[in-house]
């Protein structure tokens, strides 16, 4: 087991969680706390990376890119307990400013404050939360707030440099660099002893220095372009930090900002990837992932997906080298339709799976549901 710590900082309280080393998914989909008021329909730009850098990796230019558009986030709650986090502005309509953090940070929060560099700070609403993808929207009734970026999480390599800025520990624009240690990582945590775990199947780790406070700020690639927001820790190793990818969490985002509930792409299909099922003992033809069933009635049955198949390409993507299934289909929407790749009885073939909402889950489940 791995010890997993989310990065927000309460007083008296640091957030720990268990994280186990297989992709789990077995708890049903949380009700998203309901939008403050609903807003127009809002599409936040993506920048793709330049071909190539114009200049060296320079961590001071990140800041004065992005550094003005990073608040500090101050939460009390319910019971009178303190929390601090950090968060970004991302988008402006009607008079108001809207940053997003994580939901963990203001989760049964009674009063949130956004803290900018500049001094100036607001008491802000919470617009929306996603509790499955760790993701929230505050909003500040002032538009004159300096705007993140987004860039394209999709376009990211191992060994890419990439900053986080935040408030560890209170600090507030405390920042750290360091690389994209890996694309697709997997990780289930608990807030604290008792509650439900908060399973996140796609996020990216970096030894970019993240600690509590730092959650719901950005990771940052070297044109200040935001490509993740920090999440979490691993408490029992060095330099294991873990992000929400870009192009996930500005998908919830808008849907929040919008006022809707978001929707998160569902296959029912049980697993092994390769390397659990080689552990195991058994023989896998090809790579990718071993379906070692499909629940009744899920998107995957109905693609007739059958035990014994093993899950090569998502759209042409290949399952190898750290790409994972869930990786593969987080970036995607309930409805969409993707073509998977099977090696089936030595034969390739490709069947196409229309994916559903997380919430027509069944009940009945399996250890490694994407």
């Amino acid at each position: 087991m791995r010890s997993v710590k989310f990065a927000a900082l309460a007083a008296g309280l640091i957030f720990a969680a268990a994280c186990t080393t297989n992709p789990i998914w077995s708890r049903t989909s949380p009700t998203p706390r309901a939008a403050a008021s609903p807003t127009a329909v809002i599409t936040i730009p993506v920048v793709s990376p330049a071909p190539a850098a114009a200049a060296a990796f320079d961590p001071a230019r990140v800041v004065r890119v992005l550094g003005s558009a990073v608040a500090e986030i101050l939460v009390t709650q319910s019971t009178g307990t303190r929390g601090i986090g950090t968060g970004f502005v991302i988008a402006h309509e009607n008079g108001a400013s809207f940053l997003v953090t994580n939901n963990h940070v203001v989760a049964g929060a009674t009063r949130v404050v956004v803290l900018m560099p500049d001094g100036r700070h607001f008491v802000a609403k919470v617009q929306g939360t996603d509790p499955v993808q760790d993701i929230a929207v505050v909003r500040v009734d002032d538009a004159s707030l300096t705007l993140a970026q987004f860039g394209d999480s999709t376009k990211l390599v191992v060994g890419q440099q990439v900053v986080a800025i935040g408030s560890p520990h209170g600090n507030q624009s405390s920042v750290t660099s360091g690389i994209i240690s890996a694309l697709h990582r997997t990780l289930s945590a608990t807030t604290r002893p008792g509650t439900p775990s908060e399973d996140l199947p796609d996020v990216l780790q970096t030894d970019a220095a993240i600690n509590p406070g730092n959650s719901g700020g950005p990771l940052a690639d070297g044109d200040g372009n935001v490509i993740g927001v920090n999440t979490a820790v691993d408490a029992t190793g060095q330099g294991i930090g873990y992000a929400i990818p870009s192009l996930i969490a500005k998908r919830i985002a808008q849907d929040l900002i919008a006022g809707r509930k978001p929707g998160h792409p569902y296959m029912g299909v049980c697993y092994q990837s390769e390397d659990a099922a080689l552990a195991s003992g058994k023989d896998v033809a090809g790579y990718g992932v071993l379906v070692t069933s499909a629940l009744p009635g899920t998107p995957a049955a109905k693609a007739g997906l059958k035990a014994g198949d093993v899950i090569e390409k998502v759209d042409g993507v290949e399952l190898n080298n750290g790409q994972t299934l869930g990786g593969a289909i987080q970036p995607k929407s309930p409805g969409d339709t993707v073509q998977l790749t099977v090696l089936r009885s030595g034969a390739t073939t490709t069947l196409p799976l229309t994916l559903a909402d997380r919430s027509s889950a069944p009940t009945a489940s399996c250890a490694t549901t994407p």
